[in-house]
């Protein structure tokens, strides 16, 4: 895809903003976090009216999934397809039609009752097709199997999409649920494959810088097999969620579950989280690989026992898993690729706190006595926003000043 700029307008997309993929996605995650919590939690509380063009619990999950964590994917793809196909990157006016693609996205969920029919969800869609555009020929032309199933994952996370965005929920009533789910469920198994991949890595090359290296490993076999557990695992749930305790359905789902909570429990044992604690950096990654386990085990204890809701599981995914990855990865990357030390201030540490905080006060709320639930919520929410607002003002120059080397 070639956009070309003349005269004055090049100017506009050669600064540093749109210099690297992550420029603008991260940017555009962080702040875009705290407007949806912020108003969803007006809604819960009657600060301001529910929106009248779709349930505000689907529009709340799709801004979240398509909106909020679509960009953040965005971001990680234009930084890390460079490095994985040794190609450049898309920088300047292509970068600047992918991010506004993205708006666009938002002015038609945002706006959707005021355009014309069809109008909002459209646009919604224009995204990840404009990004497999620029991400698919440079993985296939390097020729790694290991990369080729990122593109998939993409067309799946657009069909995901657009069974969220389809028109006629009387022909399949759970339709926007299973589009919901399954967009972040694929997000669940990419996370799950790259922090396969990072968490480890990482970690082996801080300790390396300290002289003790040795004992940072994965087991290959283990980390496929939890790998394939997580995708058949999430792929069940999608056939056979809300069926009774006791079910065929439901006793297969759980015993899966808890497969995988242990596959992904033997994946980590060997990466020396306990060698972390002295860089938030590195202590954030394995955490989040850790909500995995903590959503599997719960999903088991759910299905086996009814014990627990099963929102707890799918929060722990979400709230937990996606919150903190996606934090984890939008702090470390913007260091790495401007030239800056790989330290997290202090304040970073705290934005790392204030999310996992959110992460236990959501799945919590549940659990909850009656209107203590929404006070939950609110708190969950509260915490989440505050701290990608945070993220947004200490990252703010790192994302828009140039590199310092």
């Amino acid at each position: 895809m070639d956009i070309s700029v003349s005269g004055k307008n090049r100017a506009v997309f050669s600064g540093a903003f749109f210099s690297y993929g992550f420029r603008p996605f991260f940017l555009s995650a962080g702040c875009y976090a705290p407007i949806v919590i912020v108003y969803w939690i007006g809604v819960l509380s009657g600060w301001w009216p529910a929106r009248t063009d779709g349930s505000p619990i689907w529009w709340h999950g799709h801004e979240m999934v398509f909106g909020w964590a679509a960009a953040a994917l965005c971001g990680f793809l234009l930084t890390a397809v460079p490095n994985w196909s040794a190609s450049n990157p898309v920088t300047g006016a292509p970068l600047a039609f992918l991010w506004l693609l993205w708006l666009l996205g938002r002015v038609g969920m945002w706006f959707g009752a005021s355009l014309p029919s069809g109008i909002g969800p459209a646009l919604d869609l224009l995204l990840i097709p404009g990004l497999l555009c620029f991400v698919l020929p440079p993985i296939y032309r390097r020729k790694e199997p290991r990369h080729y199933v990122f593109p998939v994952f993409l067309l799946v996370f657009w069909v995901a999409n657009l069974l969220s965005l389809l028109p006629y929920a009387s022909a399949w009533p759970n339709r926007q649920t299973i589009g919901l789910y399954l967009g972040t469920y694929v997000m669940i198994v990419m996370l799950t494959i790259i922090g396969g991949r990072v968490v480890p890595n990482f970690t082996r090359g801080a300790l390396r810088a300290q002289g003790k290296e040795q004992g940072v490993k994965t087991n290959e076999t283990i980390s496929k097999l939890a790998i394939l557990g997580v995708v058949v695992a999430l792929a069940m749930d999608l056939a056979v969620r809300n069926q009774p305790i006791g079910s065929i359905g439901a006793v297969v789902n759980g015993c899966m579950a808890l497969l995988v909570a242990v596959l992904l429990v033997l994946r980590a044992k060997g990466w020396r989280f306990q060698d972390t604690w002295d860089n938030p950096l590195l202590w954030i990654l394995h955490v989040g690989q850790g909500w995995l386990i903590v959503a599997f085990a719960a999903r088991a204890v759910s299905s086996l026992t009814g014990l627990l809701p099963p929102t707890i599981s799918f929060h722990a995914l979400g709230a937990g898993a996606m919150a903190t990855m996606i934090l984890a990865f939008m702090t470390r990357a913007p260091l790495g690729h401007t030239g800056r030390p790989l330290r997290a201030s202090r304040v970073t540490a705290i934005t790392y706190l204030l999310v996992l905080a959110a992460g236990v006060a959501r799945i919590s709320s549940p659990l909850l006595p009656g209107r203590l639930q929404l006070s939950g919520l609110a708190v969950a929410g509260s915490l989440f926003a505050i701290g990608y607002a945070i993220y947004v003002v200490v990252y703010f120059p790192v994302l828009t000043r140039p590199a310092v080397r």
